[in-house]
C-alpha cells in the first residue's frame, strides 16, 4: 500500500510539472490561451460604471445581459435608481435610447469604430465580458516577465498589438492597440474568479480610448450569473425622436 501510495504521488507530482512548463514561442501561448477559453450561451452582469471624459467623472450603475453571438443588451441608471438610457447591440447594428432627452439612435455596427476609434465588432465585444479576447493573427514576439507573458507585434504603418497573460490560468489580462504614436485602444481584464459552472469571468473591465477626446470606463461586477436565460426587452416610444 505504501509502495502504491508514493507511487501515485510521483505520478501527480509529473502532471503537474506540464502546465507550468517554460513556453518557447508566441504561438505556444495563444494556444494556451485559447484551450482556456469558454464562454456560456448566456451571462447577466450587475456592477458599478465609472466613465471618466473631459476631465469630468461620472458613477452610474450598470445591468447586461448577453446572448451569445446574438445580442448585447445595457441598461444603465443613475443614483436612486433613475435609469437614463438603454442600449441594444447586435452583430449588425447599435441601438441607443437616451431616457432623459426622449431619442433615440439606431445605427450600423461600423458606428462604434468612429466612437471607439478602432475597427471593433460586436464579437469583440463580447469578448471583454467573457473574458476570451481573441488575438489578432500577426508575427508576435514572447517575452516572458514574472508572474505574466507579453506578445507583441508591429506593423509597418506604426500601428502595434501588445497582449499580456497572466501565468496561472493563462487568462488575458490586458489588450492594448496603438494606431498612432498618441492613440491608442486599451483594455484591462482583472480580479477573474470561476463560477460554479466552471467558466472563468473577469469581475473587473476597464477600458481606455486616448485620441481627440480621452475616454475612460471601468466596470466592477457585483454579481455574475451564468446560463440563465434573461429578458432583453427593447421597445423604443413612439414619441421619441430619432436622431440622425
Amino acid at each position: 500500500i505504501l509502495l502504491g501510495l508514493l507511487a501515485s504521488c510521483g505520478i501527480k507530482k509529473k502532471n503537474i510539472k506540464n502546465p507550468k512548463a517554460k513556453l518557447k514561442s508566441a504561438e505556444e501561448l495563444i494556444h494556451k490561451v485559447e484551450l482556456g477559453d469558454k464562454m456560456p450561451e448566456w451571462l447577466l452582469i450587475k456592477g458599478k460604471i465609472n466613465i471618466e471624459k473631459e476631465e469630468q467623472s461620472i458613477k452610474l450603475s450598470g445591468n447586461i445581459r448577453i446572448r451569445k453571438d446574438s445580442a448585447i443588451w445595457m441598461s444603465v441608471t443613475a443614483p436612486f435608481g433613475i435609469e437614463l438610457f438603454r442600449a441594444m447591440i447586435r452583430p449588425d447594428s447599435v441601438f441607443f435610447i437616451n431616457i432623459t432627452k426622449a431619442n433615440y439612435t439606431k445605427k450600423p455596427i461600423s458606428y462604434l469604430h468612429k466612437q471607439l476609434k478602432k475597427e471593433i465588432d460586436f464579437f469583440q465585444i463580447q469578448e471583454m465580458f467573457f473574458g476570451t479576447p481573441s488575438v489578432p493573427k500577426a508575427n508576435y514576439n514572447l517575452t516572458e516577465n514574472k508572474n505574466s507573458y507579453t506578445i507583441s507585434a508591429k506593423e509597418k504603418n506604426k500601428k502595434a498589438i501588445i497582449f499580456t497573460v497572466e501565468k496561472e490560468n493563462f487568462r488575458i489580462i490586458q489588450g492594448n492597440y496603438k494606431t498612432l504614436e498618441n492613440e491608442y485602444f486599451k483594455f484591462n481584464l482583472s480580479q477573474y474568479s470561476k463560477t460554479e459552472e466552471k467558466f472563468l469571468l473577469p469581475n473587473n473591465i476597464r477600458l481606455s480610448i486616448k485620441a481627440t477626446n480621452d475616454f475612460n470606463a471601468e466596470l466592477n461586477c457585483s454579481k455574475i450569473t451564468v446560463n440563465k436565460a434573461q429578458k432583453m426587452t427593447f421597445l423604443i416610444p413612439k414619441n421619441y425622436v430619432e436622431l440622425q
